[in-house]
């Protein structure tokens, strides 16, 4: 978890559906609404994964009620968690964890890495892990960082660990079921020294941390270099987000948990929008105590260390209850509209529930936060005219940041003015 880093991406063998257009930003049309193909709602809420060290007991992850709670209240259902083996009462105590978080739904992305001491991987040893899980594991992915880590020779560790993941994995009865995600590098610089993972890899791995800035401002120069390297295939972002300690200067800068609030549902949108089908919010709990706010290691969560929840908790959890689906959408429609005037600031998300209902996100790209001044920046919404291309039976908004349910409705309307602010606008739109 570090500033701006990238770790390698290549596509592999039955990869996460992505069948999105490339990102891009509303723009004022003159000849009036346009048709956009929406993508699922179901797909979206999918997309949302957070950190986690369910095996740290001396830490607020120890407390695992409050660990399930949280959860459940929030709604995510995908956890990157370490894989961790040591006597047969820790095993069932860590493991007894994940197949609990599993009755809710939950599923995890499991890192190997050659620092965990587990030895040599067989298929047994993973088949063993699986079954520890209760079958918990979506994906394995190999090792954390390495080429930060001092182990000597790090990129022959890295290649060789990975294909020992995949020679491991595949004989497994439910391997069809697991995706393998490449390890994850520190700093997009070293990604050529382990050259190329072959088909040891179904996906690549990011690590993307915007530095306290908007969530945009790591694209495209991250996406582009994990093309350069790999081509176009699916990339994962296992490890992105913002911390709060603003009396830690030592490494990116912090964030008041109120612009947390804002970036972060917008960072969710804004690599979803950009073809990543996955991205692991780092990290869901803040470890430990720091009241004067010096350790950012201890401030990541979107749970404080006192178990209170974070302003970004409670408006992940209302984007999620507003777009969340029982089904992904077979065949998304399309939606004809157009926004007048757009500029380049305000970007957007079209989505679609199975039982037909548009979901139009609209937000301000812009700066939330000044972290030379350790001062939240004041937006003026912008105010716009959305035009749709027939009658729609509804137009409702939300705004998950600011509050539950709705904030305004519209029946059999047209058109409807709106003031985008700078954190999501949803705008639920049932056609007649």
């Amino acid at each position: 978890m570090l500033f701006l880093v990238l770790a390698l991406a290549m596509a592999g063998r039955q990869p996460w559906q992505n069948t999105q257009q490339p990102f891009a930003i509303v723009s004022a049309n003159p000849a009036g609404p346009f048709p956009e193909t929406a993508h699922s709602a179901y797909d979206f809420v999918n997309s949302i994964g957070v950190n986690t060290h369910l095996n740290y007991f001396d830490r607020l992850y120890g407390n695992f009620p409050l660990v399930e709670r949280e959860l459940r209240s929030i709604g995510i259902h995908h956890l990157r968690d370490g894989i961790h083996l040591q006597n047969a009462d820790y095993n069932n105590a860590v493991y007894g964890r994940w197949i609990q978080l599993g009755k809710l739904g939950i599923r995890f992305d499991a890192v190997l890495d050659p620092r965990s001491n587990l030895g040599q991987l067989t298929p047994a040893l993973l088949e063993n892990v699986d079954q520890l899980s209760g079958h918990t594991i979506e994906s394995f992915e190999g090792p954390n960082e390495l080429d930060i880590s001092g182990v000597p020779d790090w990129p022959s560790v890295d290649r060789s660990y990975q294909k020992m993941i995949s020679a491991a994995v595949r004989p497994l009865p439910n391997a069809a079921q697991i995706h393998l995600i490449s390890p994850s590098l520190a700093f997009a610089s070293h990604g050529s020294a382990p050259g190329s993972y072959g088909d040891s890899i179904d996906e690549g791995n990011l690590h993307s941390y915007p530095a306290g800035q908007m969530p945009s401002t790591v694209f495209p120069e991250q996406t582009d270099l994990a093309k350069v390297m790999f081509g176009d295939g699916t990339i994962v972002m296992t490890e992105t987000g913002y911390h709060n300690a603003l009396n830690d200067h030592t490494d990116q800068p912090g964030v008041s948990e109120q612009a947390a609030a804002k970036y972060i549902p917008r960072l969710f949108l804004e690599d979803f929008a950009r073809n990543i089908p996955r991205t692991y919010l780092y990290e869901f709990m803040d470890e430990a105590p720091d009241p004067a706010l010096s350790n950012n290691q201890l401030h990541w969560g979107l749970v404080r260390a006192d178990g209170s929840e974070k302003p970004a908790f409670t408006a992940v959890k209302r984007l999620i209850a507003e777009l969340a689906d029982s089904a992904e959408v077979a065949q998304p429609m399309q939606l004809a509209w157009s926004l007048s005037p757009a500029g380049e600031s305000i970007h957007h998300l079209l989505l679609q529930k199975s039982g037909g209902e548009f979901y139009l996100i609209l937000w301000q790209e812009v700066p939330s936060y000044n972290s030379k001044s350790q001062s939240d920046i004041v937006n003026p919404d912008a105010v716009g005219v959305l035009t749709l291309g027939c009658r729609a039976r509804s137009i409702t908004l939300y705004e998950p940041s600011v509050q539950e349910g709705p904030i305004k409705s519209v029946p059999g309307a047209t058109s409807v003015t709106l003031a985008i602010p700078d954190h999501p606008l949803v705008v639920a739109i049932t056609m007649e």
